[in-house]
């Protein structure tokens, strides 16, 4: 299961309320007129403030890029950016560090995810974390995961997963599944190589994931085997997003598949590490409301941040931007000279996918009911209001009291916490525990529900792809501000990481950093 970037605690505030105050032009007075995109409305002049209101606090240039938003991508631009011998100054709008790569602590060493739940082989992060110093937990996850199919649990308790796949897969249906893998490893390559030169993979993306793969008339539990394991990745149903999408984010599990990791400590221990090794400025509790960027006669670009912290507006200047935040955050925030309107339609034109996490703690008596041969089966795929069962993905020290059992909820039943009781749907969810494990919910001790924004992460709907105009046009800087987050290259934390890489080696390059990437050493 690759759920590589997830989710904000309900408890914590997004920030992104909209500020209808705008402010007035950075710059020296010989800056030259900005221009407006086709299509868009020229910036407001500023309501006068009321009388004794106070005035925006000037903080003046604190470092050379002003990074918006302290969540992964934001975090690893500045990490980046640092390692190149350029400084940045961090605003991160909650009042914690991380964004959607979070661990909860109930005490005792009793620890969960409800962001991140994993890094796999593939991800730039894993050497960040290498450099950083940050240990891993030592254990490394096989990719596939037990699946229900039509109501009935196939267990992945197997040495390995040709053992898994025969368990519940006739021969013929293994050979057809194996032969569908080689031909998506191949596509994959084109993909990856040609682009959208290459008529397969322009018709492709034009039509959806589920689609494609029907067309292969495959064994219906090979289909099922497939759909679940692509939907929980992009958090929606498997036609509403298109055919390179999900073959990219299905890449790790093609062949034998990637192994995936998890840090020790709980992965926030990732993001710890990379706040620590900021030299630079950083704001937590920063809610901006405005970028504008101007450049001079020389052709010298400046760049102004306004920010809202405790009810005070501050404002921050620097050469450059990098607006690292979530896509439904963009227009949020008042931007001068505003995004061109290519920007604009591919931001419009992503699609959303959904994600509730759900912890509960769970007496060591329950695992008598979901071991099989005293092997645990987690995590295991399935639809409906369980979504992906982590179960107990990591066990608590003997002298804690419980373990933490995880549910991540995708797709519309996620969506449903955002209208329905909380009471409810965890009564909901305790009965079809119930139907799996009878008995189970007599063992759960306390629930803990952490919700998304309905937009937990970007779909590329059938039509679109990271790969496409739009997609190129949204990493395209303009006039000193670029765009950085997963929402940019693809989905989840590796998207996140592979953006902010890119970006800073973007900035680098502008600002006459260094390109080596030199690497720092570990504390």
């Amino acid at each position: 299961m690759r759920i590589r970037l997830a989710a904000l605690v309900v408890a914590v505030s997004l920030g992104c309320g909209q500020s209808t105050a705008s402010a007035p032009k950075p710059g020296p007075p010989d800056a030259a007129p900005t221009a407006v995109a086709p299509g868009l409305q020229p910036p407001q002049q500023p309501p006068r403030p009321p009388p004794g209101a106070p005035a925006p606090d000037q903080v003046g240039k604190t470092a050379q890029v002003i990074v918006v938003g302290g969540g992964l991508a934001g975090l690893v631009t500045a990490y980046e950016l640092e390692k190149r011998g350029i400084t940045s100054h961090v605003l991160e709008a909650t009042d914690v560090w991380g964004g959607r790569v979070a661990t909860a602590y109930y005490g005792d060493g009793m620890l969960a995810e409800y962001g991140m739940q994993e890094m796999w082989a593939d991800n730039p992060l894993l050497e960040i974390t290498k450099e950083l110093g940050v240990e891993m937990d030592g254990e490394e996850e096989p990719p596939f995961s037990s699946v229900i199919i039509d109501g009935k649990l196939h267990a992945y308790t197997q040495d390995d997963s040709d053992a898994y796949f025969a368990s519940f897969l006739a021969p013929d249906e293994v050979k057809a599944m194996n032969a569908w893998m080689d031909r998506a490893r191949a596509l994959r390559q084109l993909v990856e190589t040609q682009g959208l030169r290459n008529k397969q993979v322009k018709d492709l993306q034009n039509t959806s994931f589920g689609a494609w793969v029907e067309k292969d008339k495959l064994p219906h539990a090979v289909a099922e085997f497939i759909r679940l394991t692509i939907e929980c990745e992009l958090a929606t149903d498997w036609k509403s997003f298109s055919g390179v999408i999900g073959l990219e984010e299905f890449g790790v599990f093609l062949g034998k598949g990637m192994p995936n990791y998890h840090a020790k400590g709980g992965n926030a221990k990732v993001i710890e590490a990379l706040v620590k090794a900021h030299t630079g400025p950083e704001t937590l509790s920063a809610t901006v409301l405005r970028i504008d960027r101007v450049k001079g006669k020389g052709g010298q670009i400046a760049a102004r941040v306004r920010y809202v912290k405790g009810g005070q507006v501050h404002t921050v200047e620097g050469e450059r931007v990098a607006l690292a935040v979530p896509y439904w955050r963009v227009h949020q925030i008042a931007i001068d000279p505003p995004l061109s309107a290519e920007k604009w339609q591919g931001i419009f034109t992503l699609q959303r996918g959904g994600y509730t996490v759900v912890h509960m703690l769970v007496d060591r008596e329950a695992r008598k009911l979901w071991e099989v041969d005293g092997v645990s089966p987690f995590p295991i795929l399935s639809d409906g209001p369980l979504g992906v069962i982590y179960g107990v993905m990591q066990e608590s020290p003997p002298a804690a009291p419980y373990d933490v059992f995880i549910l991540l909820v995708y797709g519309l039943p996620a969506h449903a916490f955002h209208m329905i009781p909380r009471d409810t749907k965890l009564a909901e969810i305790k009965k079809e525990l119930d139907k799996l494990w009878p008995g189970l919910s007599s063992h759960l001790h306390g629930e803990y529900v952490y919700g998304y924004h309905p937009a937990s992460i970007a779909v590329w709907p059938p039509g679109r792809s990271p790969i496409d105009e739009r997609s190129q046009k949204m990493r395209d800087p303009e006039l000193g501000l670029y765009l950085a987050g997963d929402w940019t290259v693809s989905g989840h934390s590796t998207g996140a990481v592979e953006s902010g890489i890119g970006v800073a080696q973007k900035l680098a390059k502008e600002l006459g950093g260094n390109q080596s990437r030199p690497v720092s050493p570990a504390p």
